[in-house]
């Protein structure tokens, strides 16, 4: 695997600015896969009472939701498509009422949908994962070939797919933890899964 400065090869100069990046990446995706993972293969009943406290805490609704409301009117806000601008009253408010938005929907949506509401938040954080990961994997991408930056877009893919599928059915994830972290090895089966992915993203946030 190069490196992401060897394995580019496009005509644009690298924006040094984009490695400390990389790394901060690199850490926000494999710290949390680290820490779950780590707990699952330590105390399988200590990361199952876990998901069960999370599932079931309001103020991980609240948190979470107002981090997904609030990260999704920041992407609506720098889209820079006409369409959304236009419906976002971005001219006329300043971009004020994308934000006013955001607010309204994080109570609204902790008052009319707080069933498996923890679940779901975070899975719409998954989602938005890739959107902001890319202003800074895309300069290093090479033009072929395999590079390490590709580790961190594959991980949070790997992530994206997990949100979108949680989004519509995490009353499903819920009780795929309920199998699986009563089970010792299956929860250390997963857990051995998630070290080796937040390893992988470890090194590849500092190979770049």
């Amino acid at each position: 695997v190069a490196d992401c400065k060897s394995a580019y090869s496009g005509s644009t100069p690298l924006p040094t600015s984009n490695f400390p990046m990389i790394t901060i990446w690199g850490f926000i995706l494999g710290l949390p896969l680290l820490a779950f993972g780590g707990a699952c293969l330590l105390s399988p009943a200590a990361a199952h009472r876990f998901t069960v406290w999370f599932r079931a805490n309001a103020g991980v609704a609240w948190g979470l939701t107002a981090a997904a409301w609030l990260w999704t009117a920041f992407e609506c806000s720098v889209i820079g498509i006409d369409f959304f601008d236009a419906i976002l009253l971005k001219e006329k408010t300043g971009g004020l009422f994308v934000w006013i938005l955001a607010v309204a929907l994080i109570f609204l949506t902790v008052q009319w949908m707080p069933k498996n509401l923890p679940v779901r938040a975070l899975a719409g954080i998954l989602m938005l994962l890739p959107a902001e990961l890319f202003k800074s994997t895309r300069p290093l991408l090479p033009e072929s070939g395999f590079a390490a930056v590709h580790i961190l877009v594959v991980v949070a893919y790997l992530g994206a797919i997990v949100g979108m599928y949680g989004m519509f059915y995490p009353w499903r994830l819920e009780k795929a933890a309920d199998i699986v972290l009563v089970r010792p090895w299956a929860a250390r089966s997963l857990g051995a899964a998630c070290v080796l992915l937040a390893l992988a993203a470890l090194a590849a946030g500092f190979i770049c």
